[in-house]
Order: C-alpha cells, then structure tokens, then sequence
C-alpha cells in the first residue's frame, strides 16, 4: 500500500523534484561569492588583453613597403596624409576597412603611399601610445604596434594604453628591453605634443583627418569614396 505523500511532497513532485529530497538552492551568500568571482576574473582578463593578447591587425598585403610612418613607395604620385589619435575608434575602423583595402589596390600597385601623423588629443594614454610607436619606430616596427594599438584599444583613458601594458604590448613584438626604457623615458613626448600643434595649425580638429593634396576628409571615409577622390588623380599616371 503507498504511503501518502504530505502537501510538502506533492509541490516537490510537481516541481520535478525527488520525492523525500529538499530543494537545493544556493543560499544568497554562495550567489555573492560566485559573482565576486566572475568580476575578478573578468577584470583580470581585461588587463591581460591590454598587453599581449589583442592579435594585431592584418592590414598589409605581401609585397607592400613600410618604412618608418610610410606605407608604399616614395615615388607613388599621391600621398594620403592621415592624422590620427590611437585611441580614436573611428581611427581604428579606418585602419580594419578603407586602409587595408587601399593598401591591396593602390598602395600595392605604387600609385599611393600613406603617411601616418600624431594628433594625440583624447588624453593621457593617447599621447603615451604615440610616443610608444615613436619607441617601436626606432627598431622599424612603427606599423606593428600601429596595428597591435588600434586592435587593442579598450574606451579612452581607460587603462588599455597604460605604460605596463605598452611595454606587454612591445615584448609580444619582440622589441626587447630597450623598447620598454625608451617607453619609460618620454624621449617622445615633446615630438608627440610638437606634431599636435602641427596638426591643427593644418586645420584638424577631428581624427581620422586625411589630407589628399589641398582635399581635407574628416572621418573614417569609405573605400569608395576615396575612389571618387583618388581615380581622377591617377588618369595618366
């Protein structure tokens, strides 16, 4: 004869629960534990992405020369001078769509070359990312970092350029000790403000600014639009 089963029993069994078992919920001290956790571990992957693992960009087709801020030939006939803040997201989605396209068409074919300029505006870290590529530069790696910054970027001022995870960023490219002295140093800092006023005294005040002979085009342009500019530039060429 089955025994009957209390009120208690009956709710447990609707409930899809054992039969003689008492529900298991963690209790709310176990939920704050488990939350404190996941804040922790999260914080601390965000800080070990500031360093070494953002992959860099891949923004370079085989055969493209890079030289200091020069991306393409010296001789190519047009030259597209970019202004631009490392911590500018704008920058960044130039750098992922428009750049690396006219790399593959133009640049590569020698017919434009790209030349990069600071305008550190948007704070502390974007003036130390800026003289942190001036480091990279010393030992012909402008670009690298160039593209490792722009995929690492993290909201402005927020740590993701600090001079620690610079440094990271320098040894995942292999610059070795010197990179993180001349990352210490400031020895850039007064050529980073120097360009700065450069920069506006050319009229810039948003970045991305390109410079296609006398033609200014603030904002991350499309690819088709600098077609527009650049296909009546080459006609004969």
């Amino acid at each position: 004869m089955a025994h009957p089963r209390t009120r208690a029993q009956r709710q447990r069994v609707r409930r899809g629960e054992a039969p003689g078992s008492a529900a298991r919920r963690p209790s709310g001290l176990q939920l704050a534990i488990v939350a404190v956790i996941a804040v922790v571990a999260v914080g601390a992957l965000i800080v070990i992405s500031g360093g070494t693992s953002a992959p860099p960009l891949s923004t370079v087709p085989p055969g493209v020369r890079q030289a200091s801020h020069v991306r393409g030939v010296e001789s190519a006939p047009v030259t597209i001078e970019e202004w631009a803040d490392f911590q500018c997201p704008a920058c960044a989605q130039f750098a992922r769509t428009t750049e690396a396209q006219l790399l593959s068409t133009y640049v590569a074919k020698g017919q434009v070359k790209i030349v990069f300029r600071h305008f550190a505006f948007l704070g502390a870290e974007s003036q130390w990312a800026a003289e942190a590529s001036e480091c990279a530069n010393e030992q012909d790696k402008f670009w690298e970092l160039h593209d490792r910054l722009y995929a690492s970027q993290a909201g402005e001022n927020r740590g993701a350029f600090s001079k620690d995870n610079l440094r990271r960023m320098g040894e995942a490219l292999g610059l070795g000790p010197s990179f993180a002295a001349c990352v210490d140093s400031g020895r850039y800092a007064q050529t980073v403000r120097d360009e700065l006023k450069v920069g506006q005294g050319r009229g810039v005040k948003a970045t991305p600014t390109l410079f296609i002979g006398e033609r200014k085009i603030e904002g991350a342009a499309t690819y088709d639009q600098l077609k527009a500019v650049l296909d009546p530039l080459l006609v004969g060429r």
